[in-house]
C-alpha cells in the first residue's frame, strides 16, 4: 500500500448512516440549510400567494400552518430516505475496505460491488465520536466511515489529517 493511502476495515450498519446523516444535518450549516430551507420556502410561498389573492387572515394562518407542517414532515422523511438509500448502496458489500488515497475514496467489499469517489466530488466532512461523515457535492448521499475501522486512535488521527488536507471541515 502507498504510504499516502489509509485503509479502514469495517462492516457498515444502518445506525452508522442514521448517525451520519443526523450529524451532517444538525451539525453543519449546509445540513441545517437543507433542513430549514424547504419548510421556510413553502411558508413564504403560501403567505405571498394568500396576500396576492386577498385571502382572509384566519384562512391564511390555517393554510400556512398546514403547509408548514407538511413541509417539515416531508423534509424529515426525505432525510431519513437519504440515510436508508446511502446504507442500501453499501450494504451488499458486506465487510468493507475503504481506502483514502491521493485521488479519492474507494470502497470495496466481500460482496459484489466497488465504489470510487474523487475528492472533487465531495463537498466536505464532519466528525462524530464514532464516525467521519463525508457528503457529495451533487446529490444527497453521505458516506459514513466508522472510526472502528481505523487502526486505533492513531489511525483515526491519520484519517482526520488526510481529510483536513483534502476537504472542507464543517
Amino acid at each position: 500500500m502507498d504510504t499516502g493511502e489509509i485503509a479502514l476495515d469495517y462492516r457498515p450498519t444502518p445506525d452508522d448512516y442514521r448517525t451520519a446523516l443526523r450529524a451532517w444535518t444538525f451539525g453543519t450549516w449546509p445540513g441545517r440549510r437543507e433542513l430549514v430551507l424547504p419548510p421556510v420556502m413553502a411558508l413564504v410561498g403560501v403567505v405571498v400567494y394568500a396576500w396576492l389573492r386577498g385571502f382572509d387572515p384566519g384562512i391564511t394562518g390555517i393554510a400556512s400552518g398546514v403547509v408548514f407542517l407538511v413541509a417539515v414532515t416531508g423534509t424529515v422523511r426525505a432525510r431519513r430516505r437519504i440515510a436508508r438509500q446511502s446504507y442500501a448502496d453499501v450494504e451488499p458489500y458486506g465487510d468493507c475496505r475503504t481506502v483514502l488515497g491521493e485521488t479519492g475514496v474507494t470502497t470495496t467489499g466481500a460482496g459484489p460491488g466497488r465504489s470510487a469517489v474523487d475528492w472533487q466530488e465531495l463537498a466536505g466532512y464532519c466528525e462524530t465520536p464514532e464516525l467521519f461523515v463525508l457528503t457529495v457535492r451533487r446529490g444527497r448521499a453521505v458516506l459514513a466511515l466508522p472510526k472502528r475501522g481505523a487502526s486505533g486512535p492513531a489511525g483515526a488521527a491519520r484519517v482526520r489529517a488526510l481529510l483536513d488536507g483534502k476537504l472542507r471541515r464543517f
